[in-house]
Formats: C-alpha cells, sequence, structure tokens
C-alpha cells in the first residue's frame, strides 16, 4: 500500500467535495493510529475496497473544490464542496473516502481515490491519494489561436454583489416528546412527536425553495445504558426522524441520518441521584437535532 499513496503536502500546489443517504452507522476508520491532531503514519493507512462504496461510479470532481481542501477546512465545507463520502462513513467519522474520475489526454478514465483525515475537532488536516501517480494533470483541449489584428479597449470593470451569506440553523427536538421511552420506531412515536415533526416538515420545504439544502439529522441519547445500545438507539431515531420528514415531502437527497449516542451531552448530572430523579435530570440529553445550510 506505500507504493501506492501519495500524501499531499500542499493541495493548491497539485491542483486539486451517514455512508449512503441511509444514514447507518457507518465506518469511523479503517486506517490505523488516527492521533487527535488529525495525523498518521504513511504505512498505517489503508484505503477500501472500491466494490464497498454506495457511490461506485464515482465523480468527476470540480478541480477548484479540490483546490480548497487544506489543513483546517471542516466537515460542513468538504461535503458541500466535494458531497458526502462515497463510503458508508459517519459524520463522525475521522476519514472520508471518495472515488474520483479524471479524463486523460487519450480520452481514457482514469479512477484514483482520495481520502481526508480529520482532527479530534472533526477538520481535515491530511490528505492523501492512491495510487501514487494520482491526481493525474489536467488534460488540456486542444485550443485553435488566430492573431488579433485590431487592439480593442478593455471592457470597464463591472461591480460583482457578493452572494448572499448561508442560512444556518440547529433546530432541537425533545427525544422524549418525539418517542416513547427507549423506542425508536415510526410507530413509537408520539402523537407530540408527528405534530412537531409535520411542522418541521413545513418549514424545511420553505428553506428547500429558498436554495440548496443540506440538513443534517443527529440522534443522541443521554448516558443511561451501554455505549453500543446507546449509539445504535440515537442512530434509529434519527433515521426514523429523518424517513417522516421526507414523507412529509422533504428531499430526500438532501438530508443525512447519523448518531452520536452518549457522546455530546448538554447537561450534566450527579452519578448519586436516585434513579428516576437521574433520569429527569439527564433529559435534555435525550434529544434529536438538525443542523441545516441553505446556499441561496
Amino acid at each position: 500500500m506505500k507504493n501506492h499513496i501519495s500524501k499531499v503536502a500542499s493541495i493548491s500546489a497539485l491542483g486539486l467535495a451517514v455512508l449512503g443517504m441511509s444514514g447507518c452507522l457507518g465506518t469511523t476508520h479503517l486506517s490505523d493510529g488516527i492521533t487527535d491532531q488529525g495525523q498518521v503514519q504513511v504505512q498505517d493507512i489503508v484505503f477500501p475496497d472500491l466494490d464497498k462504496a454506495w457511490q461506485d461510479q464515482g465523480q468527476f470532481p470540480n478541480r477548484e473544490n479540490l483546490s480548497k481542501m487544506r489543513p483546517g477546512v471542516g466537515k460542513d465545507d468538504v461535503y458541500q464542496l466535494l458531497g458526502r463520502p462515497h463510503f458508508s462513513e459517519g459524520q463522525y467519522a475521522r476519514e472520508w473516502d471518495y472515488i474520483m474520475k479524471f479524463y486523460m489526454p487519450d480520452n481514457s478514465v482514469k479512477i484514483c481515490q482520495y481520502k481526508i483525515i480529520f482532527d479530534k475537532q472533526f477538520k481535515g488536516q491530511e490528505f492523501y491519494w492512491s495510487p501514487a501517480d494520482c491526481p493525474p494533470p489536467v488534460a488540456e483541449p486542444q485550443v485553435v489561436t488566430q492573431t488579433i489584428i485590431q487592439q480593442m479597449p478593455a471592457p470597464a470593470p463591472v461591480a460583482v454583489p457578493a452572494p448572499p451569506a448561508p442560512i444556518k440553523e440547529r433546530i432541537n427536538l425533545g427525544a422524549d416528546a418525539l418517542f416513547r421511552f427507549d423506542k425508536s420506531d415510526t410507530q413509537d412515536m408520539l402523537d407530540q412527536g408527528r405534530r412537531e415533526l409535520d411542522e418541521l416538515a413545513s418549514k424545511l420545504r420553505q428553506y428547500q425553495d429558498m436554495g440548496d439544502s443540506r440538513i443534517i439529522v443527529t440522534g443522541h441519547t443521554d448516558r443511561k445504558g451501554d455505549d453500543g445500545y446507546n449509539m445504535n438507539l440515537s442512530i434509529k431515531r434519527a433515521q426514523t426522524v429523518r424517513s417522516y420528514l421526507i414523507n412529509q415531502g422533504v428531499n430526500a437527497n438532501t438530508i443525512i441520518a447519523t448518531g452520536a449516542g452518549e457522546t455530546q451531552p448538554v447537561q450534566q448530572c450527579s452519578t448519586t441521584l436516585p434513579r428516576q430523579q437521574e433520569i429527569d435530570c439527564l433529559q435534555p440529553n435525550r434529544r434529536v437535532t438538525l443542523d441545516v445550510t441553505v446556499i441561496q
């Protein structure tokens, strides 16, 4: 593998955007030894098998968007520039993998794999290509030129207004209002939760009409119970909310479901409380959040 990997020391110099949309748990990492700073030894890098990709056809990338991949880029920006990863890697994975296609000078298509390594804050820090001769140089088309006899005056510069800033909103839904305790399926949804999701779907459809919307649905649990069980419960709840919103007219291609389990609490409670008091205290941690971005 070492002979087939080229580490991108400077992405712009080379000329370089939860997981299908089903939102499953996905792979957290394939490569070993990823540090909190988002660094990994080259010999520990592992690229996934191409036949394991949900997007097995890959994509022709936008070279300009690839050039913006550099240390410190956030996952939201990666998603906007390159799209969702092509393998079953969730929102909280420490590496995302893509299949990139490039036209060669003879009009053949070269297949390359591209990997982004994230630090513990989910900022991209290291970038890898496989095989080693990726990415190929730009295949320049032949251009017929002609001599300009008369010098034409340069056009006056035109002021271009800046595009409007993206709309970003986080929406919090209490899981206790959405589902029966410790449940996650559609038949386990409460009447109050259905009403809340009906109102939310109307709002998300309005966002869709305003521009290119992206929605990440994340399930959260409290600390009670096994870590793996809590992670699975949070994912199932996020998937159920995603499916419900799609049935209410939200575009399925704009919404991802993922789970955080008990890893992102917003309320800390003493472990010495009686059981029911502790459950009541931890209620704010049992929630479903939606992070909405709209590019107008």
